[in-house]
């Protein structure tokens, strides 16, 4: 505002000499050259003003386009920031409430202040729905009309904000249809990995913290069976195939590689076929339904679900199977520890 009363100021007083001197110039009849010199040193003076005048504007333009860059950079970079964590949010298909308190505040620091209050609102009532369909914690049950409502409201909100920064991008109904077929495809891969991560990991804890004295040394899951090394030995309960062709039953078996343990083969089961590195009575056949299958989605999918909802002090049932034959199956009279001991005398 200073600068421009200046400018004011100026071109009045400039005015002011300018009539002046034309009027002193013709009342003493001044000789040509001198006003032919002031005429031109006017001249000069109009020039500069002008020239001032385009360079004030061109370099106002020129703040107010890199203003705008500025605020459309720090929009965009939050609005990235906001549909970012509503993917993080999402990638588990349920929404606790803790969560949705998280967006609730980065709609109140970043999203208000950049966008339009019809945006806001519009963002404001899906997350409303969310809301409603929120669940306490991620133990909660999996609900597919649920899923799919949420996924509706995440979607106009990704749109909402497209529109707000005019990208021209939107997520529309056959896009939705075609996300929607894609993740039929792959969740059902995340879950069955996720899933046998968690139960492998409870059977584990099962066996670790039972009161039974179960002596494993190691425990883990290699080419779709568990092994069970005892006492550091080279006897191990296998346990499997846990991925297997659907109603395919499997099998809980104290398991020698005799090829190179021929100190054990007085208690072989059989000399060739599948039976041949098993030890005898040992070979405890389980149906379709007494022992986890990870190939089979539809049961993966509801014991995943289950698993979260009961918590990770459950203890696991195939597990608990594993110690009841540890602890129950014998040979001629001799357990699992006994047997190991009698073929592997301390020198």
């Amino acid at each position: 505002m200073k600068n421009k009363n200046l400018w004011l100021y100026g071109i009045i007083a400039f005015t002011f000499i300018f009539i002046a001197s034309s009027v002193i110039f013709r009342i003493f009849d001044v000789e040509i050259l001198p006003s032919q010199f002031f005429g031109a040193l006017i001249g000069v003076v109009i020039t500069a003003i002008i020239t001032v005048f385009l360079l004030n504007g061109q370099t106002s333009a020129e703040e107010t386009k890199e203003r705008n860059v500025k605020v459309f950079e720090e929009k965009s970079a939050r609005f990235n920031n906001f549909i970012n964590k509503l993917w993080e949010i999402w990638d588990d298909r349920v929404v606790e409430l803790e969560e949705l308190n998280e967006l609730i505040k980065l709609v109140s620091r970043d999203i208000v202040l950049y966008t339009k209050p019809e945006t806001v609102d519009k963002i404001l009532s899906n997350l409303i729905i969310i809301a409603e369909q929120a669940k306490p914690d991620k133990t909660s049950k999996k609900d597919a009309e649920v899923t799919k409502l949420i996924q509706q409201c995440i979607f106009d909100i990704i749109n909402e904000l497209a529109k707000e920064i005019d990208l021209g991008g939107e997520i529309k109904p056959e896009i939705r249809s075609k996300l929607n077929q894609l993740e039929e495809k792959v969740v059902p891969f995340l879950i069955q990995k996720d899933f046998k991560k968690n139960y492998i990991q409870q059977f584990k804890d099962t066996i670790e913290n039972s009161e039974e004295e179960i002596d494993f040394s190691n425990i883990e899951y290699k080419n779709k069976f568990l092994w069970c090394q005892v006492k550091d030995s080279n006897v191990f309960f296998r346990v499997g195939p846990l991925e297997r062709e659907k109603n395919h039953g499997a099998m809980i078996g104290a398991y020698v590689e005799f090829w190179r343990n021929r100190n054990y083969q007085k208690f072989r089961d059989a000399a060739r076929g599948w039976r041949k590195d098993y030890l005898r009575g040992m070979r405890n056949h389980l149906g379709a339904k007494d022992i986890i299958n990870f190939s089979d989605y539809e049961v993966v999918e509801k014991m995943y679900y289950q698993l979260n909802n009961d918590g990770e002090e459950t203890q696991n049932e195939l597990a608990k199977k594993v110690i009841n034959l540890y602890k129950t199956w014998k040979i001629d009279g001799k357990n699992i520890e006994e047997i190991i001991e009698e073929c592997n005398p301390k020198k």
